[in-house]
């Protein structure tokens, strides 16, 4: 077998290697598996080409760790080490804090560009001995928050860099000590209307690639958190019994095999959702996700389906209040509780405990048969006047 390449695979005659653009420089690594190189058969082929599209996407999204992927590379740059001294300057600290977090790539990245991008900005890089409580407060008040959880994010931040030099016995007290979170209203849910709905799929229909129409048909009747979605794989889903399994997740894109709630289920899918579904299987039935993006013919990536610019243009052209794509969501719970469904199923359905669910969707809940509860109470009152 010669050498033949493929889109970033080259297929060498008892190996494969990937090909892909690194801190501007190409790369070339063996692709292996616990160590050994993968012989260049059809199946491996197939697995480097996914390996080496998951590598650029994640350059992409600044969430790449070189070691990780290619641990034997001798291209892969050296951990710093975790220098701990007594007089330790606080850019210092702050990044041996970010790398000592044990969470998912994906959540570190956004924790990476927090403390870059707002505390090595507004704080100095001197000895952490020196800062004091007016330090801290000082920064905050330089922060242009877009709300108040933003500002209590940093805050949570700043509070636990500082908290690790307590650990450490470098300092004594916390300069965060007294600096108060602020109130934080949730945002509730803000569903659609079937009425709204009818006109939405009706005009991506009339404007838009089929694949879009049935990405939002399938999310506003399944109740399908975004992540879930666009993770979903055909090899989940049963159409003879019009269900799925929700086991993965992709959240900035990431591969996750595990949900937010790091526990899979099975959804029943109503006949409009399962019927998005089989039209969708003429466009991707030899891929390994249901739902793609038709523009790059590839499965949706999460900051290209959170971002779609179709879904604020369709709201638009309809004259419908802009919500956020989430809110499909919402909608499918919603539309269930007002039909009368029995909450502990709508809850399994959408992956909630039903504390949380009595807790989100409380007021759809207690309203519906409020008059018909009331009648209740009376009719009892009237018969215990009677007995009296």
């Amino acid at each position: 077998m010669g050498r033949t390449k493929l889109s970033g695979v080259e297929v060498r005659e008892s190996s494969i290697r990937v090909l892909f653009s690194y801190q501007g420089k190409q790369r070339k690594e063996p692709v292996k598996v616990d160590g050994q190189a993968l012989a260049p058969t059809p199946a491996n082929i197939k697995y480097a080409s996914r390996l080496v599209a998951e590598v650029r996407q994640q350059i992409e999204a600044g969430i790449f760790d070189y070691r990780k992927t290619f641990p034997d590379s001798a291209q892969a740059p050296e951990p710093e080490p975790a220098g701990r001294t007594g007089d330790e300057l606080f850019f210092d600290l702050i990044d041996r804090w970010c790398d000592l977090l044990e969470l998912k790539p994906s959540t570190k990245s956004q924790y990476r560009r927090q403390k870059d991008n707002f505390w090595k900005v507004h704080l100095p890089n001197k000895p952490i001995q020196e800062f004091v409580h007016s330090d801290i407060k000082a920064a905050l008040k330089k922060g242009t928050w877009k709300s108040n959880k933003s500002r209590n994010n940093q805050l949570s931040i700043i509070r636990s860099v500082f908290e690790l030099a307590i650990m450490d016995k470098q300092i004594k007290e916390n300069p965060c000590a007294g600096l108060e979170y602020a109130d934080v209203q949730l945002r509730g849910p803000d569903p659609f209307s079937l009425a709204e709905v009818r006109k939405i799929l009706s005009s991506v229909a009339e404007h838009y690639n089929e694949q879009l129409l049935n990405y939002l048909q399938f999310q506003f009747f399944s109740g399908l958190r975004t992540s879930e979605a666009i993770a979903l794989a055909w090899s989940n889903v049963d159409v003879n019994k019009g269900e799925i399994l929700v086991e993965e997740v992709n959240v900035y894109d990431e591969e996750q095999d595990s949900t937010k709630t790091s526990t899979s289920r099975v959804v029943k899918l109503p006949a409009e959702a399962l019927a998005a579904v089989l039209a969708q299987k003429r466009h991707t039935a030899n891929s390994s996700k249901v739902f793609h993006d038709p523009y790059y013919n590839e499965p949706w990536l999460y900051h290209r389906i959170t971002r779609a610019a179709f879904w604020t243009t369709t709201l638009k052209r309809l004259g419908i209040r802009h919500r956020r794509t989430y809110n499909t969501r919402h909608t499918y719970a919603t539309i269930g509780l007002m039909a009368g469904v029995n909450p502990a199923f709508m809850a399994r359905q959408l992956g909630h405990s039903l504390e949380m669910f009595f807790k989100v969707y409380a007021k759809w809940i207690d309203g519906q048969h409020d008059d018909r509860e009331l009648a209740k109470i009376e009719a009892a009152l009237t018969d215990l006047s009677n007995t009296q």
